[in-house]
């Protein structure tokens, strides 16, 4: 995030990059928008991805290395989907001409990665069903 975010103030601010001819104002708008749906969506298809390793027989025992897995693969899902939504940000940064644009997505991405960071009482916790996924 913090590449993509320093990639966007570098291009546009040191660069002194213009934006591109001919690119109507409504692309940095849809880039945007669909960045913000990329960063809901990586929290979605992460629960999902740890739903699916839950056992859907309600009295049956957690198989924890099928839960771990799943924890695994859902975080790195979301990840990868964060990911492209800061890559987009720099697309914002570069079709519109303004780096505050790109840096913004890239701290909302930022954000939402921070707030995925794996914990250590994660797993012991959704096995438990104190914490929904």
């Amino acid at each position: 995030m913090l590449v993509f975010a320093g990639l966007s103030w570098f291009l546009i601010e040191g660069m002194e990059a213009k934006r591109p001819r001919g690119v109507p104002e409504a692309v940095p708008v849809s880039l945007t928008a669909f960045a913000m749906i990329l960063i809901l969506l990586s929290s979605r298809l992460r629960s999902g991805a740890i739903r699916r390793a839950l056992s859907s027989m309600p009295g049956l025992g957690v198989d924890l290395p099928r839960l771990i897995d799943g924890y695994y693969r859902g975080t790195l899902i979301s990840y990868l989907v964060l990911a492209a939504a800061a890559a987009l940000g720099l697309l914002v940064a570069l079709f519109s001409g303004i780096a505050f644009y790109g840096i913004v997505l890239c701290a909302a991405s930022a954000a939402a990665l921070a707030m995925r960071w794996p914990r250590a009482d994660d797993i012991e916790r959704i096995a438990q069903g104190r914490r929904s996924v």
